[in-house]
């Protein structure tokens, strides 16, 4: 009887009854969040976005339109080779076809050839079905043109961008993104348990400014050190300070967000933060395009700190594009998150001592 008795016990003990909703509700929020993210996924490709630069004036017109029909994909004209790049870098579209000046022409004297730009840096499901494609949007055009269906008269020639020769460098947007984020709530998890026990000693209010303090120290400092770490092996496009001061404010709203969860839901915080896990990696568009998702999930990474790292890391390591709306999205989420911790902190009516302990 006595190991039923301690059985019994263990069972009295709010951690015992949080570890057993961990062992089945972590596994079971992953299968439900990611089977209906994902269920049906490659099905939506008319979700996907290219775009057509046409240097062959009027005569290219009518090629435009052919690509158009023959793809089904969402389409957008570029006046320039440079704008519609640089879109891509954006991570606005996943492939560019470029009619080239005297395609026309070229085409009357055998030589047609068509240049699909293919964004190396997307998300490899997306990529994958991009460039597979090419060759038959140029069949399609050639079939068109000249009647031959068998023969090619259309060439192809894809050009792959921010390519990827070290594949240690494709790692890196989700060890700063995403494992920053890990991390810092594995973090908060202890912090939140030195904090219970500080209560005893400590207003709620030192305890909470002291805490607030050693979180910025580590926003500052960890980054410093990761940073530095990751950029002796690998070369990323972005400078050093770029890097550097991104994963500082990924670093912030990563720590504002799992600290809420504690603020709002005490010891339940860590589930809240493992639930957002799931969500973080599929919406993050590293592993399929947002684009692909089913309708519900497809904007929910644009209010996740990882989600909108791993954005943000893409763009500085592969392109060095502007990342200036993924800094609002990650300021937002920060300010937000900040601002009801210090709110529920403030509106508890519990004695010092109590509220310190159960705030945080």
């Amino acid at each position: 009887m006595t190991v039923f008795s301690v059985l019994k016990d263990f069972f009295k003990i709010l951690q015992t009854k949080i570890g057993l909703v961990f062992a089945f509700v972590v596994p079971l929020l992953f299968t439900i969040v990611w089977l209906t993210g994902y269920n049906g996924a490659t099905e939506r490709v008319d979700q996907l976005s290219i775009g057509i630069v046409n240097s062959d004036g009027a005569k290219g017109q009518s090629i435009e339109k052919m690509i158009k029909e023959s793809v089904p994909y969402k389409t957008e004209n570029y006046s320039t080779l440079e704008k519609a790049q640089q879109v891509m870098n954006d991570g606005d579209i996943g492939m560019i076809v470029s009619i080239p000046a005297q395609f026309a022409a070229n085409m009357n004297k055998g030589e047609g050839e068509l240049t699909y730009y293919v964004n190396q840096a997307a998300s490899d499901v997306s990529r994958s079905i991009l460039e597979g494609s090419a060759e038959g949007i140029s069949t399609s055009v050639g079939a068109q043109l000249s009647g031959i269906v068998q023969k090619e008269v259309v060439t192809t020639n894809v050009v792959k961008t921010n390519n990827i020769t070290n594949f240690a460098l494709s790692m890196l947007p989700m060890i700063l993104g995403f494992i920053t984020y890990i991390a810092v709530m594995t973090m908060n998890i202890q912090l939140n348990l030195s904090t219970m026990m500080l209560s005893r000693k400590y207003d709620r209010w030192n305890i909470f400014w002291a805490r607030q303090l050693l979180l910025l120290i580590v926003c500052i400092v960890a980054p410093l050190i990761i940073t530095s770490v990751a950029m002796l092996f690998v070369t990323p496009v972005a400078s050093f300070w770029e890097m550097w001061g991104f994963h500082i404010l990924v670093y912030i709203a990563c720590v504002c967000l799992t600290q809420m969860s504690f603020v709002l839901f005490g010891g339940l915080g860590a589930l809240f933060n493992v639930a957002m896990i799931p969500f973080q990696l599929m919406t993050a568009g590293n592993i399929i395009a947002t684009e692909m998702l089913t309708p519900f999930y497809r904007h929910i990474g644009d209010f996740l700190p990882a989600s909108n790292a791993v954005r943000g890391y893409v763009r500085l390591i592969y392109s060095g594009t502007s990342v200036s709306s993924i800094v609002i999205n990650l300021i937002l989420i920060a300010a937000v998150t900040w601002g009801i911790t210090l709110a529920r902190v403030a509106l508890h009516k519990s004695p010092a001592t109590g509220a310190a302990g159960s705030a945080h």
